[in-house]
């Protein structure tokens, strides 16, 4: 499998997560952690905020930020809402890009975290 598959099914899956309600008893950490949130109780939170690094290891910024919230995913690329963070808090904007997920070959997923928009 490529590493371009990799990244699109990851961030497949944070897209379901964010859609959905997903219960599990598995505690992974990171990217592949089966639900949102602390704990599998609390379902406040919204958002697995996201950074993403090109294929020469720079980290992808777009409009002044690297944080960005996954929306849609097909089969080739991504669209991505931009995230501003303040001290911890992440707040939603009404900017998006929608890029090839060929374009990357590392994802790092943040704390989950409930977001407000602008």
């Amino acid at each position: 499998m490529s590493s371009n598959n990799c990244i699109l099914n990851l961030l497949k899956v944070i897209d379901l997560l964010q859609r959905n309600s997903i219960s599990s008893k598995a505690l992974e950490e990171g990217c592949n952690r089966p639900f949102l949130g602390p704990s599998m109780n609390l379902s406040c939170y919204n958002t697995r905020p996201i950074s993403l690094y090109t294929r020469d290891g720079n980290l992808f910024t777009y409009a002044n930020t690297t944080f960005f919230r996954v929306e849609a995913v097909d089969d080739c690329s991504v669209v991505l809402r931009r995230l501003i963070k303040t001290n911890d808090l992440y707040t939603a904007t009404n900017d998006f890009v929608t890029i090839s997920a060929n374009c990357f070959c590392v994802i790092r997923c943040f704390p989950d975290t409930s977001i407000t928009c602008l």
